[in-house]
């Protein structure tokens, strides 16, 4: 009852503010921008959620909180962070909500910072809000769809040559195997985003597609674990965790493995504890027929893949 009458809410607020969108932009600019900011500064001074998703947890697990990511990510980046005795700090978040994403509790102990999403709404309001709230903190917002042709050049348009990249977030919900496989820079951490309906035994992703855009609602999208992890092997980086939301895996450069433990990804793989065993296997099932590339083992420096 309560979940019916919040969605009609929620879509009368959208009917008022797209009614006042075509009639006086200025005015709906003005209104989505203090209702983001009043959800910012709750996001930002929110407790800590400690509750776990699945089972079959890994050591580095015990570490995971949510408090600004979507999926219970601070904490692993913050156990890995203290790991590795990072301070003052670079990253790159590509795909975000301006509200809820993977950087905003590293913003602390920042050199610099950017941030890459397509959507201008978001953009604008992540760009004004973090003007506000941290002004004299070196971040960049920008406004770009990312793909195989300009991952490298936005990145080199905005960092130096000789500037250490500590940590990477893709996260754009289709392309982000694509997005792994062309990346040129070599940060010490990565999280990237994995779609756990593939399961465990499959190495795909969609067929990579510049104009690729996720429908929300949709299982169609990203890559399977298997398939970034052998990528990750084959550019030297290494599995360190998955949260236990089974959305995101964080991957180690090879200099610093030592000091983590490297996961087999077969025996951490898992599923969210709110779905049954036949939920998955329908899902996986109906997945796997559709429009999907499936990569072989690579040799000779070559990933070699297939379409079926």
């Amino acid at each position: 009852m309560g979940l019916r009458i919040s969605r009609k809410i929620t879509k009368l607020r959208d009917r008022i503010l797209l009614k006042i969108k075509k009639n006086n932009f200025l005015i709906y600019r003005l209104l989505i921008f203090f209702g983001a900011f009043l959800k910012f500064i709750y996001k930002i001074n929110k407790k800590k959620s400690f509750q776990k998703f699945s089972s079959n947890l890994d050591e580095i697990n015990k570490f995971e909180y949510k408090k600004t990511s979507q999926n219970n990510k601070d904490g692993i980046i913050d156990y890995i962070i203290t790991k590795l005795k990072i301070k003052n700090l670079n990253f790159i978040e590509i795909g975000f909500d301006y509200f809820e994403n993977n950087s905003l509790n590293l913003i602390k102990n920042l050199q610099k910072g950017l941030f890459i999403d397509g959507s201008e709404e978001k953009v604008f309001l992540l760009k004004n809000i973090l003007k506000i709230i941290y002004p004299k903190k070196n971040l960049k917002v920008i406004s770009s769809f990312v793909d195989k042709d300009n991952i490298n050049l936005l990145i080199n348009n905005n960092f130096k040559k000789n500037d250490e990249i500590d940590f990477l977030s893709i996260d754009v919900d289709g392309i982000d195997y694509f997005l792994f496989e062309t990346l040129k820079i070599r940060p010490k951490v990565i999280c990237i985003e994995y779609n756990f309906w593939y399961g465990i035994e499959e190495k795909c992703s969609v067929p990579y597609s510049k104009n690729f855009q996720w429908e929300i609602g949709s299982l169609y999208s990203g890559a399977s674990l298997l398939g970034l992890n052998d990528l990750a092997n084959f550019k030297d980086y290494y599995l360190i965790a998955l949260d236990s939301f089974c959305v995101n895996a964080f991957f180690i450069r090879g200099d610093l493995k030592e000091n983590f433990e490297i996961l087999n990804p077969s025996t951490s793989f898992r599923v969210p504890s709110k779905y049954s065993f036949e939920d998955i296997s329908k899902a996986k099932k109906e997945l796997l027929s559709k429009n999907l590339v499936f990569f072989n083992s690579h040799t000779n420096n070559t990933l070699h893949n297939k379409v079926r």
